[in-house]
């Protein structure tokens, strides 16, 4: 028989305990779980188990997301991109990154990420002489990277273009 991942635990009147299972720790093989009381009717709490499964299975990290940038555009890739874009544009994005944003900044925590640390790289590729129409490129396929971290609270913000790289349109639009 499957273990249950996610269970609702009645605390009371109107108090839910949602109980989901991460897996077992590497180190001490103890069990891990993500524990939340609700406050609310029964429905609220199935609602809350429901998306936090969703997030579990696109493989967010529900505590607290623990993952690295590289690791997340692993599985952004795997699970968003490649069944949107065709072979080359795959290609062309995973290109981009690995020469761009992979290398000093891939390794950070993605909670840990901040506007400022993607404004650096777009300012050392503007430094390297590459177009803005480059630094722009870069900046659409990892805006659309984090944008899919925020809807599924693997960080809580998305870093902003820099002025600077933006198009006359954008600026005049107030994008």
């Amino acid at each position: 028989m499957a273990r249950k991942v996610g269970q609702i635990i009645a605390r009371g009147d109107r108090r839910w305990l949602i109980r989901i299972y991460l897996g077992r720790d590497h180190e001490t093989n103890k069990r891990n779980y993500h524990n939340r009381t609700i406050h609310g009717n029964m429905h609220e709490a199935q609602a809350y188990l429901t998306k936090k499964l969703r997030e579990r299975d696109l493989g967010c990290d529900l505590e607290g997301a623990k993952i690295t940038l590289n690791e997340y555009l692993d599985r952004w890739f795997e699970t968003a991109v490649g069944a949107r874009v065709r072979a080359k544009t795959f290609q062309d994005y995973q290109g981009m990154l690995r020469r761009y944003v992979r290398s000093i900044p891939g390794e950070r925590i993605l909670a840990g990420m901040r506007p400022l640390d993607l404004q650096s790289i777009y300012h050392r590729m503007s430094e390297r002489g590459l177009s803005a129409r480059t630094v722009r490129y870069t900046h659409v396929v990892m805006k659309s990277a984090m944008q899919q971290a925020v809807r599924c609270a693997c960080c809580s913000r998305i870093p902003p273009m820099d002025s600077r790289h933006r198009s006359n349109h954008e600026t005049k639009c107030g994008l």
